[in-house]
């Protein structure tokens, strides 16, 4: 390997990338006591790595048989606001360094909104509000065939089940919204639909169920389009439940 393709080689395993829940979180009453009697101390960090090793995706243990290699990311921080006040919150959000030696690999957006909602229902019953993710769109492969595949696992919602969402991405593409909107379209079958609104960076429409799921799905696509169409910096994400 050269010098130039080491440098590359660095750079990318230096980049991270976010994911956040945001939401209302309504602590169990007995998380308390049962936190007491076993003393344990939990936070969104100590449950975003249990779950991570748990899944496989990551782990803390540093032995030496334990190779990145076969992991989706290392851990870089987390944390969360759970303040019992009824607010919406950033509830939990988590930071790591995606692998970048498993080429065909998606970006992560899934398994990490996946550990941080066991983590924050392991806690407390969730609102759930919205997902924001910061991601390098430089490590996204070509994702086009499995994310039409997802489309018929969110075809199996109940109708009543179509929510109106929010969309939006900073910085803003170097292409008009309504190409994205179309993108978004055209990968999801038709499951999500789009349109442009007075603000630039915006876009409003409907998903076919509201779930944290869901919005990892549709900020999957968007990573996508973005990574189609020549986007490489980082970019970020955020599908939000359209309230008032």
């Amino acid at each position: 390997m050269n010098e130039e393709s080491e440098s590359a080689t660095e750079d990318a395993d230096s980049l991270t990338m976010t994911v956040e829940i945001h939401g209302v979180l309504r602590r169990h009453p007995w998380i308390g006591q049962v936190s007491v009697d076993h003393d344990l101390d939990e936070d969104v960090y100590s449950l975003a790595v249990k779950r991570a090793a748990a899944y496989g995706w990551s782990s803390t243990n540093l032995s030496p048989r334990r190779e990145f290699g076969a992991l989706r990311w290392e851990h870089a921080d987390a944390g969360g606001d759970w303040s019992q006040d009824g607010a919406v919150r950033q509830l939990a959000w988590l930071t790591v360094y995606p692998a970048t030696d498993l080429p065909a690999q998606h970006l992560p957006v899934l398994p990490m909104t996946q550990v941080l909602t066991d983590a924050l229902h392991r806690i407390g019953e969730v609102r759930f509000t919205g997902l924001r993710s910061r991601v390098p769109v430089a490590l996204a492969p070509d994702t086009g065939f499995d994310l039409r595949g997802d489309a018929d696992w969110f075809a199996l919602c109940d109708p009543v089940a179509r929510t109106d969402i929010t969309l939006s991405v900073s910085p803003q593409p170097p292409f008009a919204a309504e190409q994205l909107a179309a993108q978004v379209v055209r990968l999801s079958q038709g499951h999500v639909r789009l349109s442009p609104s007075p603000s630039p960076l915006l876009l409003q429409g409907t998903a076919p169920e509201w779930t944290p799921q869901a919005a990892a799905w549709i900020t999957e696509i968007v990573i996508d389009a973005l990574r189609a169409d020549g986007v490489r910096g980082e970019t970020e994400i955020a599908v939000a439940l359209t309230t008032g």
